[in-house]
């Protein structure tokens, strides 16, 4: 594969597991997973990875507060306004 297409594929691959792309590009991550030896494990990993952080989420309709506090705390520090 080349490079450019290996790039652009891994900038779109969450995208991709999230069902977010337009179909064209989602097919061309799809097939460029399928044949590039080199990027396909890094699917797998995201894939994996994404499955599991859902399996631990299940049935917490929310991250819980002192998770929330961290993550406000840091985006505050960051300069990021609230917002609610």
């Amino acid at each position: 594969m080349k490079r450019t297409e290996c790039v652009e594929a891994l900038s779109k691959l969450y995208e991709y597991l999230d069902g977010e792309l337009p179909t064209n590009d989602a097919q061309a991550v799809k097939h460029h997973m399928e044949v590039c030896q080199g990027c396909y494990p890094f699917l797998q990993f995201c894939s994996s990875f994404q499955d599991a952080l859902e399996r631990a989420a299940h049935g917490q309709a929310t991250a819980p507060p002192p998770l929330r506090a961290r993550i406000a705390d840091l985006l505050r520090a960051e300069g990021v306004p609230p917002t609610h």
